[in-house]
């Protein structure tokens, strides 16, 4: 097991009912399609931003990293876990979501950024060296059966421009839950 990002493709009518009930929406009901990113998203975002100039790399930035939620956002830093109440909902999260302009942005930036330029792009050397997670494992082997370089990042990246062209074409949003 490890960190895994998921994408959901909400339409509107559904939002409204995110919007209604945060922590309680019943997501897989109204889910229009999704996508997960088991351990690799960090790489994702790392190899997308390369190249790109600032304003492009605070879209990348932000495609699993939504900075629009609904609900409450707890600062876990500052929680005084001494003082909690005795039914505090420890899975209560925030929803983080693109609207469809976000979701179409996103997608406009994927769609510049073939998987040639994407694949040129691709250094597991570099990956290793910044630390960039699950660390240290990024390699150049090909066989099918090993994840983590080039090859598994290609076709991750596939799928992320997938889900958000298909978001993008359905004027829907996109929820994003890391953990």
């Amino acid at each position: 097991m490890g960190q895994t990002a998921t994408l959901y493709r909400i339409d509107k009518a559904d939002f409204a009912k995110v919007i209604d009930r945060p922590n309680d929406f019943g997501l897989f009901k109204m889910t229009k399609g999704y996508e997960i990113f088991a351990n690799s998203f960090d790489g994702l975002q790392f190899v997308l931003k390369k190249g790109l100039d600032k304003k492009n790399q605070e879209i990348a930035e932000v495609i699993f990293y939504p900075k629009t939620f609904i609900g409450e956002q707890i600062d876990w830093s500052k929680a005084d876990f001494e003082n909690l109440q005795d039914n505090f909902d420890f899975e209560r999260q925030p929803v983080y979501y693109h609207d469809p302009a976000k979701v179409s942005e996103i997608s406009e930036l994927l769609d510049t950024i073939s998987l040639d330029k994407f694949q040129k792009e691709f250094n597991h050397n570099e990956l290793n060296k910044a630390a960039i997670y699950p660390g240290d494992i990024w390699n150049d082997k090909t066989e099918d059966s090993i994840a983590f370089n080039v090859r598994h990042m290609l076709i991750e990246f596939h799928r992320l421009k997938s889900i958000f062209k298909i978001a993008k074409e359905n004027n829907e949003y996109v929820l994003s839950y890391v953990g």
